[in-house]
Protein backbone atom coordinates (compact mmCIF):
# COMPACT_ATOMS: atom_id res chain seq x y z
CA UNK A 1 0.00 0.00 0.00
CA UNK A 2 1.28 3.42 -1.19
CA UNK A 3 0.50 6.92 0.95
CA UNK A 4 0.56 9.83 -0.67
CA UNK A 5 1.04 11.70 2.40
CA UNK A 6 1.93 11.32 6.31
CA UNK A 7 1.60 13.92 8.70
CA UNK A 8 3.84 13.93 12.03
CA UNK A 9 2.49 16.07 15.08
CA UNK A 10 5.30 15.34 17.96
CA UNK A 11 6.07 17.22 21.20
CA UNK A 12 9.46 15.88 21.91
CA UNK A 13 11.77 18.47 24.46
CA UNK A 14 14.68 15.78 25.11
CA UNK A 15 14.21 14.18 21.12
CA UNK A 16 12.90 10.64 22.45
CA UNK A 17 9.77 11.06 20.61
CA UNK A 18 10.53 12.97 17.59
CA UNK A 19 13.01 9.60 16.99
CA UNK A 20 9.82 7.73 17.48
CA UNK A 21 7.34 9.33 15.71
CA UNK A 22 9.95 9.48 12.91
CA UNK A 23 11.09 6.14 12.50
CA UNK A 24 6.93 5.06 12.32
CA UNK A 25 6.48 7.58 9.39
CA UNK A 26 9.47 6.62 7.70
CA UNK A 27 8.37 2.88 7.76
CA UNK A 28 5.24 3.88 6.33
CA UNK A 29 7.32 5.09 2.91
CA UNK A 30 4.72 8.00 2.26
CA UNK A 31 5.28 9.24 -1.26
CA UNK A 32 5.47 13.09 0.99
CA UNK A 33 5.81 13.32 5.30
CA UNK A 34 5.29 16.65 7.14
CA UNK A 35 6.39 17.45 10.13
CA UNK A 36 4.41 19.35 13.15
CA UNK A 37 7.19 20.00 16.10
CA UNK A 38 4.86 21.19 18.63
CA UNK A 39 8.06 21.26 21.34
CA UNK A 40 8.09 25.13 20.95
CA UNK A 41 5.26 27.78 21.75
CA UNK A 42 5.93 29.08 18.04
CA UNK A 43 4.99 26.13 16.52
CA UNK A 44 2.82 25.97 12.91
CA UNK A 45 -0.71 24.27 13.05
CA UNK A 46 -3.46 23.47 10.33
CA UNK A 47 -6.55 21.44 9.76
CA UNK A 48 -5.86 18.13 8.53
CA UNK A 49 -8.01 16.13 5.83
CA UNK A 50 -8.24 12.24 5.48
CA UNK A 51 -4.49 12.19 5.77
CA UNK A 52 -2.91 9.99 8.06
CA UNK A 53 -1.40 11.53 11.03
CA UNK A 54 0.61 10.39 14.13
CA UNK A 55 0.83 11.93 16.95
CA UNK A 56 3.59 11.32 19.63
CA UNK A 57 3.45 12.68 23.26
CA UNK A 58 6.32 11.80 26.20
CA UNK A 59 4.39 10.53 29.20
CA UNK A 60 4.75 12.43 32.74
CA UNK A 61 3.60 11.29 35.58
CA UNK A 62 1.32 8.36 33.77
CA UNK A 63 -0.55 11.49 31.75
CA UNK A 64 0.08 13.60 29.32
CA UNK A 65 2.07 16.53 29.77
CA UNK A 66 -1.08 19.61 30.59
CA UNK A 67 0.93 21.91 27.75
CA UNK A 68 0.63 19.32 24.73
CA UNK A 69 -3.62 19.10 25.48
CA UNK A 70 -3.70 22.88 24.68
CA UNK A 71 -0.94 22.81 21.95
CA UNK A 72 -2.94 19.62 20.16
CA UNK A 73 -6.21 21.93 20.41
CA UNK A 74 -4.82 23.94 18.24
CA UNK A 75 -5.02 21.18 14.96
CA UNK A 76 -8.76 20.04 13.76
CA UNK A 77 -9.19 17.28 11.98
CA UNK A 78 -12.23 15.84 9.81
CA UNK A 79 -12.20 11.74 10.47
CA UNK A 80 -8.46 12.03 9.83
CA UNK A 81 -6.96 8.56 10.78
CA UNK A 82 -4.02 8.96 13.17
CA UNK A 83 -2.02 6.87 15.01
CA UNK A 84 -1.10 7.96 18.81
CA UNK A 85 2.43 7.40 20.26
CA UNK A 86 3.29 7.76 24.06
CA UNK A 87 6.80 7.32 25.08
CA UNK A 88 7.97 6.77 28.39
CA UNK A 89 10.58 6.46 30.59
CA UNK A 90 10.92 2.22 31.39
CA UNK A 91 8.34 2.62 34.56
CA UNK A 92 4.52 2.85 32.83
CA UNK A 93 2.73 4.37 30.00
CA UNK A 94 -0.60 4.34 32.80
CA UNK A 95 -3.58 6.06 31.29
CA UNK A 96 -1.73 8.51 28.66
CA UNK A 97 -2.29 6.58 25.19
CA UNK A 98 -5.83 6.30 26.78
CA UNK A 99 -6.12 10.16 27.45
CA UNK A 100 -4.37 10.67 24.07
CA UNK A 101 -7.17 8.96 22.46
CA UNK A 102 -9.63 10.79 23.82
CA UNK A 103 -8.34 13.97 23.16
CA UNK A 104 -7.61 13.28 19.49
CA UNK A 105 -10.96 12.11 19.01
CA UNK A 106 -12.57 15.67 20.60
CA UNK A 107 -10.43 17.06 17.84
CA UNK A 108 -11.72 14.49 14.86
CA UNK A 109 -9.00 12.29 14.84
CA UNK A 110 -9.89 8.88 14.15
CA UNK A 111 -7.27 6.73 15.66
CA UNK A 112 -6.23 3.24 14.30
CA UNK A 113 -3.40 2.05 16.00
CA UNK A 114 -1.76 3.15 19.10
CA UNK A 115 2.02 2.29 20.56
CA UNK A 116 3.73 2.85 23.40
CA UNK A 117 8.23 2.85 23.53
CA UNK A 118 10.50 3.74 25.70
CA UNK A 119 12.84 6.34 26.09
CA UNK A 120 15.30 7.46 28.13
CA UNK A 121 13.81 9.04 30.97
CA UNK A 122 14.34 12.47 31.34
CA UNK A 123 16.22 12.48 35.14
CA UNK A 124 18.32 9.48 33.71
CA UNK A 125 22.15 10.22 34.66
CA UNK A 126 25.21 8.69 33.85
CA UNK A 127 26.01 7.18 37.12
CA UNK A 128 22.08 5.91 37.08
CA UNK A 129 20.67 5.59 33.61
CA UNK A 130 17.01 4.84 33.16
CA UNK A 131 16.32 3.73 30.14
CA UNK A 132 20.35 5.19 28.44
CA UNK A 133 19.96 5.70 25.14
CA UNK A 134 16.64 4.14 24.05
CA UNK A 135 14.66 4.68 22.10
CA UNK A 136 17.83 2.14 20.24
CA UNK A 137 18.40 0.47 17.08
CA UNK A 138 16.36 -2.38 18.41
CA UNK A 139 13.18 -0.42 18.85
CA UNK A 140 13.92 1.88 15.85
CA UNK A 141 13.05 -1.63 14.04
CA UNK A 142 10.31 -2.67 15.82
CA UNK A 143 8.71 1.46 15.04
CA UNK A 144 9.51 0.01 11.07
CA UNK A 145 7.63 -3.48 12.10
CA UNK A 146 4.81 -1.33 13.66
CA UNK A 147 4.71 0.33 10.06
CA UNK A 148 4.07 -2.65 8.43
CA UNK A 149 1.07 -3.04 10.51
CA UNK A 150 -0.38 -0.38 10.30
CA UNK A 151 -0.34 -0.36 6.43
CA UNK A 152 -1.78 -3.86 6.88
CA UNK A 153 -4.31 -2.51 8.46
CA UNK A 154 -5.45 0.13 6.65
CA UNK A 155 -4.87 -2.28 3.53
CA UNK A 156 -7.53 -4.69 4.40
CA UNK A 157 -9.91 -1.87 5.78
CA UNK A 158 -10.30 -3.97 9.07
CA UNK A 159 -12.57 -2.12 11.92
CA UNK A 160 -11.54 0.91 13.32
CA UNK A 161 -12.30 0.34 16.70
CA UNK A 162 -9.19 0.56 18.90
CA UNK A 163 -8.87 -1.05 22.10
CA UNK A 164 -5.70 1.06 24.53
CA UNK A 165 -4.74 0.00 28.24
CA UNK A 166 -5.93 2.32 30.99
CA UNK A 167 -8.25 3.64 33.27
CA UNK A 168 -11.36 5.65 34.10
CA UNK A 169 -10.83 8.24 35.83
CA UNK A 170 -7.49 8.87 34.64
CA UNK A 171 -4.43 8.84 37.06
CA UNK A 172 -5.06 11.75 39.34
CA UNK A 173 -1.32 13.89 39.39
CA UNK A 174 -0.21 14.94 42.57
CA UNK A 175 0.28 18.46 43.32
CA UNK A 176 3.69 19.20 42.42
CA UNK A 177 6.09 21.70 44.25
CA UNK A 178 7.32 24.57 42.46
CA UNK A 179 11.43 23.41 41.61
CA UNK A 180 13.01 23.64 38.40
CA UNK A 181 16.89 22.63 37.24
CA UNK A 182 19.76 24.59 38.53
CA UNK A 183 22.78 26.40 37.14
CA UNK A 184 25.55 25.94 38.40
CA UNK A 185 27.48 29.53 37.93
CA UNK A 186 31.05 28.48 37.71
CA UNK A 187 30.31 25.95 34.60
CA UNK A 188 27.57 28.29 32.55
CA UNK A 189 29.08 30.06 29.45
CA UNK A 190 25.68 32.15 29.23
CA UNK A 191 25.34 30.76 25.58
CA UNK A 192 21.45 30.17 25.83
CA UNK A 193 20.91 27.01 24.90
CA UNK A 194 18.59 26.26 27.85
CA UNK A 195 16.40 28.46 27.10
CA UNK A 196 16.52 28.25 23.33
CA UNK A 197 15.45 24.66 24.15
CA UNK A 198 13.05 25.17 27.10
CA UNK A 199 9.38 23.88 25.73
CA UNK A 200 7.55 26.69 28.23
CA UNK A 201 9.93 29.32 27.59
CA UNK A 202 11.21 29.91 31.64
CA UNK A 203 14.52 30.43 31.46
CA UNK A 204 16.19 34.12 30.90
CA UNK A 205 19.81 33.92 30.08
CA UNK A 206 21.51 37.35 30.91
CA UNK A 207 24.37 38.45 32.88
CA UNK A 208 22.75 35.00 34.66
CA UNK A 209 20.49 32.43 34.07
CA UNK A 210 16.97 32.97 35.64
CA UNK A 211 14.14 30.17 35.55
CA UNK A 212 10.79 31.07 36.57
CA UNK A 213 10.12 27.47 38.60
CA UNK A 214 6.32 27.80 39.18
CA UNK A 215 5.93 27.28 35.04
CA UNK A 216 9.00 24.67 34.80
CA UNK A 217 7.50 21.39 33.31
CA UNK A 218 10.73 19.26 34.62
CA UNK A 219 11.18 17.81 31.25
CA UNK A 220 15.01 18.57 31.68
CA UNK A 221 15.55 19.61 27.73
CA UNK A 222 17.82 22.37 29.29
CA UNK A 223 19.53 19.87 31.25
CA UNK A 224 20.18 17.28 28.85
CA UNK A 225 21.18 20.31 25.65
CA UNK A 226 23.74 22.55 28.26
CA UNK A 227 27.06 22.05 26.34
CA UNK A 228 28.83 22.44 29.63
CA UNK A 229 27.04 19.98 31.72
CA UNK A 230 26.15 23.68 33.81
CA UNK A 231 22.18 22.62 34.40
CA UNK A 232 21.35 20.28 36.95
CA UNK A 233 17.64 18.65 38.60
CA UNK A 234 19.20 17.55 41.83
CA UNK A 235 16.52 18.43 44.56
CA UNK A 236 15.74 16.47 47.20
CA UNK A 237 12.54 14.88 45.48
CA UNK A 238 13.86 14.69 41.75
CA UNK A 239 17.17 12.39 43.52
CA UNK A 240 14.33 10.58 45.72
CA UNK A 241 12.44 10.21 42.58
CA UNK A 242 15.52 9.25 40.46
CA UNK A 243 16.81 6.34 43.14
CA UNK A 244 13.42 4.78 43.02
CA UNK A 245 13.56 4.48 39.05
CA UNK A 246 17.00 3.46 38.82
CA UNK A 247 16.21 1.07 41.66
CA UNK A 248 12.97 -0.43 40.31
CA UNK A 249 12.59 0.17 36.70
CA UNK A 250 16.11 -1.05 35.24
CA UNK A 251 14.75 -4.28 33.53
CA UNK A 252 14.31 -3.74 29.87
CA UNK A 253 10.64 -3.30 28.43
CA UNK A 254 9.49 -3.29 25.00
CA UNK A 255 7.32 -1.55 22.88
CA UNK A 256 3.37 -2.42 23.21
CA UNK A 257 1.38 -2.09 20.13
CA UNK A 258 -2.62 -1.62 20.24
CA UNK A 259 -4.18 -2.38 16.34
Amino acid sequence: MNLPSVNLIYFSPTGTSRKVVKAIGQGLEAKQISEFDITQTDFEFKNFGNELTIIGVPVYKGRLPVDVISRLKKFKAKNTPVVLVAVYGNRDFDDALLELKDVSTELGFLPVAATAFIGEHSYSTESKPIAENRPDEADLLKAKQFAGEILDKLEKNDGLELNISGNYPYKELPNAPVMSPRTIAAKCTLCGVCADVCPVDVIEVNKTVITNAEACIWCCACVKACPEDARIFDTPLINQITNNLFENCSERKEPVFFI
